[in-house]
């Protein structure tokens, strides 16, 4: 049976995936010119194809909106919609890679299918032994994905990102290792998502659902800049560098960092059974979180890389520590 709680977060996800699509469904409809205009591709000689992809896309959002009134009755719609957001992917990168479609196109994978694959595969999985291993995996994963983030930012994405000197130097790098690059920001992008399912986890044990809703809402909006950031880097660099760099590094470092911060300090206010050193150890992390977004509004490259460093080397090992902690003490709240 599904908690209280995990419903709560089930039809609030479900509401977002039916606006979103309806939004989407809007814009392609009324203006199926703009999609194509906004990334520099040559318009489709009819249009009226898209509208219909639009229009589809759209139906689909009512659906959603049936799944998340009726919970009970949404795994057909759910599974559905999973499927399409598999399949989806898969058409639209054999269109990158025949060069039909510009690599640019990519955020539209990540925000039309991509994240939602976690939340829909584990409605699926409720009420299954695997869905609930899967769920208390949430600090175990979060540590691993933002260990990997912190070795593949410091061997593999540094000598693109400010810490490097010189803005052609960075281009010519990105260009030369292509491959390296996308993959690690791909990374990147699990390490946020991961986070975003600790922080979903760790909700679950406070005493206060509204608190750890409201958490979640701040963290989904950083999320949301964190991913579209990274999909940036991915899709546009090097040939953009010197405007969609910036933008970026202000989206994920500034804008995405301060809600994941916030969202931490938020939990960590709620949560009478965080004492001691673990307590201590939370707000010296969330410190680090506050001192990269200060230093990423202020272009300062050094506080960043330093902001960086410290966040990684304190979350990391804190997240485990606490998950351990957590689930292995019996006067904590069951999740």
């Amino acid at each position: 049976m599904i908690s209280a709680y995990r419903a709560k977060l089930y039809s609030f996800i479900f509401t977002l995936a039916a606006i979103y699509n309806i939004a989407f469904g809007l814009w392609a409809c009324l203006w199926p010119r703009a999609f194509f205009t906004s990334l520099e591709m040559v318009p489709p000689n009819y249009p009226g194809l898209w509208q219909c992809l639009g229009m589809v896309v759209g139906l689909y959002g009512v659906l959603y909106a049936s799944a998340a009134w009726s919970l009970h009755r949404a795994k057909l719609i759910i599974g559905v919609g999973l499927a399409g957001k598999i399949l989806g992917p898969i058409g639209l990168c054999l269109t990158i890679h025949s060069g039909e479609w510009p690599l640019g196109t990519f955020s539209l994978i990540v925000f039309n299918d991509l994240i939602w694959w976690l939340p829909f595969t584990l409605f699926l999985l409720e009420g299954t032994r695997f869905g609930e291993h899967l769920r208390a995996a949430a600090p175990w994963a979060c540590a691993v994905a933002n260990l990997a983030a912190a070795l593949v930012i410091w061997l593999v994405l540094r000598s693109g990102t400010e810490a490097a000197s010189g803005i052609e130097a960075r281009a010519t790098y990105i260009a030369s290792h292509p491959v390296a690059w996308r993959i690690g920001w791909g990374i990147w992008m699990l390490a946020g998502l991961s986070l975003v399912a600790f922080y979903t986890w760790w909700g679950a044990w406070l005493p206060s659902p509204r608190r750890a809703i409201a958490a979640l809402l701040v963290a989904i909006a950083g999320l949301t800049c964190d991913l579209f950031a990274e999909s940036l880097f991915i899709g546009w660099l090097p040939y953009r560098i010197d405007t969609i760099a910036p933008l970026a590094s202000l989206l994920t470092g500034g804008v995405a960092n301060a809600c994941y911060t916030v969202v931490g300090a938020t939990l960590t206010l709620g949560s009478p059974f965080l004492r001691g050193p673990l307590r201590a150890w939370a707000w010296a992390i969330w410190a680090s979180g506050l001192a990269l977004t200060i230093a990423t509004f202020a272009d300062n490259a050094s506080g960043m890389v330093i902001a960086t460093v410290a966040l990684l080397t304190l979350l990391c090992p804190w997240v485990a520590v606490f998950g351990w902690n957590l689930t292995h003490n019996e006067q904590s709240i069951a999740v």
